[in-house]
């Protein structure tokens, strides 16, 4: 399913790069996917009702979403009328990852033991692009007491731990490996 996901998010990304309108399609797709994420199981009706012909599936995505930019329209059409509508939110990720690669972004998941002001908060993303090369990083802070002090943050699969807790575990699996 990834791949087919994929394979949608990818020629929805080259139509709108293409056409000068990433933003805006990713704009109303972001819309979309926020809308949606309770409705899966509705998706899923529709993908799996045999009743429901292709035509019918058009109109539906047509009314559903209309006044989307017509390029989205289009790829929703195309997703519906394929039975696949049930992996919109999973296009919508895959199409996201193209964006941000494209832009230079990143999100950024911040844990730390105690609430961080916006200026450390600030400090930590500024210490981040300088280490990671990025443009621009979307910060999500989280408070975790368990890490007792400092910071961990995660970017995609890289995990950068700051925190005092990661020290202490060094810390034990060196003593436990001296004896």
């Amino acid at each position: 399913m990834a791949d087919v996901a994929q394979k949608y998010a990818q020629a929805l990304f080259d139509v709108a790069i293409d056409q000068n309108v990433l933003t805006e399609v990713y704009d109303e797709f972001t819309e979309i996917n926020t809308a949606i994420q309770s409705q899966i199981d509705y998706l899923k009706g529709i993908d799996y009702e045999p009743k429901i012909t292709i035509a019918d599936r058009y109109h539906i995505v047509e009314n559903v979403f209309k006044g989307v930019h017509p390029y989205l329209l289009n790829t929703l059409k195309i997703i519906g009328s394929h039975r696949n509508l049930h992996l919109l939110i999973a296009i919508f990720k895959a199409f996201e990852a193209q964006y941000y690669n494209f832009h230079g972004l990143a999100d950024a998941y911040v844990e730390s033991a105690t609430f961080l002001t916006d200026d450390e908060l600030m400090q930590v993303k500024n210490a981040l692009l300088n280490r990671t090369g990025l443009k621009d990083l979307i910060i999500h802070a989280d408070i975790n007491e368990s890490l007792i002090g400092g910071v961990r943050v995660k970017i995609g699969t890289k995990v950068y731990d700051g925190s005092v807790q990661n020290d202490l575990n060094q810390l034990i699996k060196k003593f436990n490996r001296a004896h």
